[in-house]
């Protein structure tokens, strides 16, 4: 396991999903992820336009910023979360790690990763890993929901700093839209996102699901 090193930042800026920037926290983010989601569409079927754009977070500090309210953004929706346990953990900022594994609902988090206790919830807990908020159950140590991404400052301006050959997408592209295989996409380090370039804007793309979490 090794830890994300994470520049000091203010909140990013994401105008794909500015009208979800516009709250402060995530509320009652719906699960709309689909392992069969066609290549070059939006995850969860949308026409044009991401789904569910109209919640979202920021979180400031030395950590990055929890993004979410796109369709596939959230994992494990129907765990019984309370929305106050999700908005706590997006709300506290932790030290990110990452696990040299994937992850997913149903991991069991190593007994030496320390996770993070939500105030007023004592089943649940959570931590920040592998560019994601996990919501931990505390007597399994099972993941049980992910609310949303984590983009990490560095992850952003390595996107800008190192500008790519534009690639041709069909349809709208916007956040949430899936980068065909077809596509090459380039790794940014130590991260788990990559990125390609869309005409002149960059496309920070989460590595595993070929989803587009950011596009600038």
């Amino acid at each position: 396991m090794k830890k994300i090193l994470m520049a000091s930042v203010a909140a990013l800026s994401f105008a794909a999903i500015a009208p979800a920037m516009a709250q402060d926290k995530v509320v009652g983010v719906e699960q709309s992820s689909e392992a069969d989601a066609e290549e070059g569409a939006l995850v969860g079927g949308a026409s044009g336009a991401a789904v569910g754009a109209s919640v979202g977070a920021v979180v400031g500090g030395p950590i990055g910023a929890v993004i979410g309210g796109f369709a596939g953004a959230t994992l494990g929706a129907g765990a019984g979360v309370q929305a106050s346990s999700v908005e706590y953990a997006m709300a506290q900022p932790v030290e990110p790690i990452y696990l040299d594994t994937s992850l997913d609902v149903g991991y069991v988090v190593p007994a030496d990763v320390t996770i993070y206790p939500i105030e007023g919830d004592p089943a649940f807990g959570y931590i920040y890993a592998n560019d994601r908020v996990w919501i931990v159950d505390l007597e399994s140590r099972a993941f049980v929901q992910s609310p949303g991404y984590l983009v990490p400052q560095t992850s952003a301006d390595y996107v800008i700093s190192n500008p790519l050959d534009p690639v041709e997408l069909e349809g709208d592209v916007t956040v949430g839209y899936v980068v065909p295989d077809s596509v090459e996409l380039v790794q940014v380090p130590d991260s788990s996102y990559s990125y390609v370039y869309v005409g002149d804007r960059p496309a920070l793309v989460d590595t595993q699901t070929r989803v587009i979490v950011q596009l600038n």
